[in-house]
Parts: structure tokens; C-alpha cells; sequence
């Protein structure tokens, strides 16, 4: 992974799949690929919005944080409002 642009076009996959309600999307990093699962009932603006919040979070480097997931959901939530 050398750049932001590469990140965004070579290694982030999107599936779409049946999820909990309460869960609109999240993000795996598995072998130098992250996808992100967005769920199948929300409309299609809320999957670009919940897409886009998880693009967030790989561009900010969040997986290599030690923070709690909550408190960078929390950091994540300020930035984007």
C-alpha cells in the first residue's frame, strides 16, 4: 500500500450483505485488502454516506491506531459532522 490513490483503486473491495439493523457498514483488512460490508437495507444514499465514512477511516490510517474502536468512531464522528 504506497498511496491514497492506490489505496482507493486497487485495494479496497465493497460487498453489500445482510446485516443487523444497527450495523450500517463496517471495514476488514484482510491480506493488504480491506473491504467494506455495507448493508443490503439501507437506501442508496445512506450506502454511499456509510461507504464513505469507512473510506475515512482507512484513509486515516485507523487500523494502525491502538485507540479503541470506540473512541475512533467518536474521532471519526467529529470529523465528519
Amino acid at each position: 500500500m504506497n498511496s491514497k490513490m492506490e489505496i482507493l483503486e486497487e485495494e479496497i473491495r465493497t460487498v453489500i450483505a445482510k446485516l443487523p439493523a444497527r450495523i450500517r457498514a463496517y471495514v476488514v483488512l484482510k491480506d493488504d485488502h480491506y473491504t467494506v460490508v455495507l448493508n443490503d437495507q439501507l437506501s442508496p444514499i445512506a450506502k454511499m454516506r456509510a461507504y464513505r465514512h469507512e473510506v475515512n477511516h482507512i484513509m486515516s490510517g485507523d487500523f494502525e491506531r491502538t485507540t479503541s474502536a470506540d473512541l475512533i468512531e467518536i474521532r471519526a464522528h467529529r470529523i465528519i459532522e
